[in-house]
């Protein structure tokens, strides 16, 4: 940039010369005074492409940079040094502590009773609860003593009085109390869960001042997942083997079916088709595919949304695309870094050709 602001000044002293002996010279002009006017001939194209040539450098620099910068923020040094920044400030109850983000009673009495939850409560404050979207969730609540005191549930999102003792005061029957007498424990049950029933709810010891506490509770939608979605090749004559998960479950699935199109195939032994199922989900395998495994398979657990596959079992020599679930990996190597560099240094030899193009006229 320096040698930009040089050359314009440099240029309006060298015209003006060139202009004044044109004036009081009229002689033909000399090799020399021919160069100083060509000079002055061109100062606007000089200056553009000089111009052009230091903001594409500045770019690369700074893209460069940025790059730089990325792979910093994921060093793994970055991120201890992130967590030990949050363990300092959670040792010292800062804003950002765990401590800080806890749900902070309004009521005055709830206020007043915080001293006395340690004494009156076995269930810790502020507990997450996360129950699958149908399922039955049941909120903790141990009582270590309270005397002739009555345990209440409330859902805070509208002060809604839910249970009194053992008895439901809610119109929704969905809502009981699950009461185990050798353990002191009212806990609330939710039966057949929704999403409007997320949100925070407080079990309440009417001992004087009124003691609480006060869980939350999330809810979560199962759904099904099948590796290598939504296209699988395998050739004729190996092993097909589709594996489908169950994501965000908090309850084994009572069964998982698989279809064929709109056939169940679970008991098709005579295919060679075998099913085993865990916690997290199932497995189908069918030992030797031939022409007729293809087809579209769906994973329907019992408790979670289903998902489906479309399988291809081809003849001959195995695709690129074989076992991939359909996806190319043809243009995944212009993502890395090296490409990217690779790039800008065309686009950077590219620019300064046109650029001497436009000098030399």
């Amino acid at each position: 940039m320096f040698a930009i602001s040089v050359w314009l000044q440099r240029s309006p002293a060298v015209c003006s010369r060139s202009a004044a002996l044109s004036r009081h010279h009229p002689t033909p002009p000399t090799p020399a005074t021919t160069h100083e006017m060509a000079h002055c001939s061109r100062p606007i194209s000089w200056t553009l492409s000089l111009l052009a040539v230091a903001i594409l450098v500045h770019l690369i620099v700074m893209t460069s940079l940025a790059e730089r910068g990325d792979d910093l923020s994921k060093h793994p040094l970055m991120h201890m040094e992130g967590r030990s920044k949050r363990s300092v400030e959670e040792s010292r109850g800062g804003p950002n502590s765990s401590s800080s983000k806890r749900h902070r009673p309004s009521d005055n009495s709830v206020v007043g009773s915080l001293n006395a939850r340690g004494a009156i409560f076995a269930t810790e404050n502020s507990t997450v609860v996360t129950a699958q979207k149908g399922s039955t969730a049941t909120l903790p609540c141990v009582v270590r003593k309270f005397g002739t005191g009555v345990v209440s549930w409330i859902r805070r999102k509208d002060y809604h009085l839910l249970t009194v003792g053992l008895a439901t005061y809610s119109s929704d029957d969905r809502f009981l109390v699950e009461h185990a007498r050798h353990l002191q424990n009212w806990g609330l049950q939710i039966k057949f869960v929704q999403d409007s029933d997320e949100g925070m709810y407080e079990c309440q010891v009417s001992t004087h001042p009124p003691a609480s506490i006060f869980l939350q509770l999330n809810v979560v939608e199962a759904a099904a997942e099948i590796s290598g979605a939504p296209d699988l090749h395998i050739k004729s004559g190996s092993v097909m083997r589709l594996v489908c998960k169950v994501r965000q479950s908090t309850e084994t699935p009572v069964y998982v079916f698989w279809y064929q199109g709109q056939r169940m195939i679970n008991y098709d032994k005579e295919r060679g088709v075998a099913v085993t199922a865990d916690r997290k989900g199932s497995v189908l395998t069918v030992q030797s595919a031939a022409d007729t495994d293809s087809g579209n398979y769906t994973c329907v657990p019992s408790n979670a949304h289903p998902a489906s596959i479309n399988v291809h079992v081809l003849n001959g020599e195995k695709p690129a695309a074989m076992q991939h679930g359909g996806r190319s990996s043809a243009f995944s190597p212009f993502i890395s870094n090296e490409n990217r560099w690779c790039c800008n240094k065309i686009l950077c030899f590219l620019f300064l050709v046109v650029a001497n193009c436009c000098m030399n006229r």
